[in-house]
């Protein structure tokens, strides 16, 4: 828990502040944060996807009293670490699945949205997972990215990973069903390979040593 500074006022009006946060498969198949968008509402109203304009993690934390630099980055921190970990126990259950249970062998999960709501437990600021999905949170957080960039703020890493994920999808699509053949597939060292072609849907019809 991150307790509330001492002295800080509390809002002028009871807000919920929910967060909404979108996590990317990146390179090695590792979940990373890539956009956080905020949405501030009415504390007695649950605070829908596309019910309020969405804003930044660290004003919106400001409007709820947080006003030390320090507080606001160990919030961020700890939302970045339990979006994250979310992603990553989705991926771990995922992989035990066959390629039916997921829906087909390239079926697979690329981003995933998480959506935190920050409550006030005990004079400390705790994180409240709410919900997994895809469509709103990507919606939310393209929206915070367009309105950033008419409002002159460099543009966040949004668009890079999402056009990675398209771009790897898209090699993969190009390979798929391929048959190679591997002259000299190496030792135990090697079997990264193997992995790499199974999961690419090459087919190997032959294997010639060295």
């Amino acid at each position: 828990p991150v307790p509330r500074p001492p002295g800080s006022p509390a809002p002028r009006l009871p807000v919920a502040l929910r967060i909404c946060t979108l996590v990317c498969r990146s390179w090695g198949d590792r979940p990373q944060l890539c956009q956080v968008a905020c949405g501030v509402g009415r504390a007695e109203a649950p605070v829908r996807h596309g019910a309020a304009l969405p804003q930044g993690l660290d004003s919106s934390l400001q409007q709820w009293g947080v006003v030390a630099p320090g507080q606001r980055q160990a919030l961020a921190t700890r939302l970045q670490e339990a979006a994250e970990a979310t992603m990553a126990a989705l991926l771990a259950a995922e992989a035990e699945l066959s390629p039916q249970q997921r829906g087909g062998a390239r079926a697979r999960t690329d981003f995933l949205g998480v959506d935190f709501l920050l409550a006030c437990v005990d004079d400390a600021l705790e994180l409240v997972a709410l919900s997994t999905n895809s469509q709103r949170c990507l919606e939310t957080c393209l929206l915070a990215e367009g309105m950033g960039r008419a409002m002159g703020e460099p543009p966040g890493d949004l668009p890079r990973l999402l056009a990675e994920i398209l771009l790897h999808r898209a090699q993969c699509h190009l390979v798929e069903g391929k048959d190679i053949l591997l002259i000299g597939a190496g030792g135990v060292s090697k079997s990264f390979v193997w992995e790499a072609a199974r999961g690419y849907g090459l087919r190997v019809r032959g294997l010639v040593g060295t």
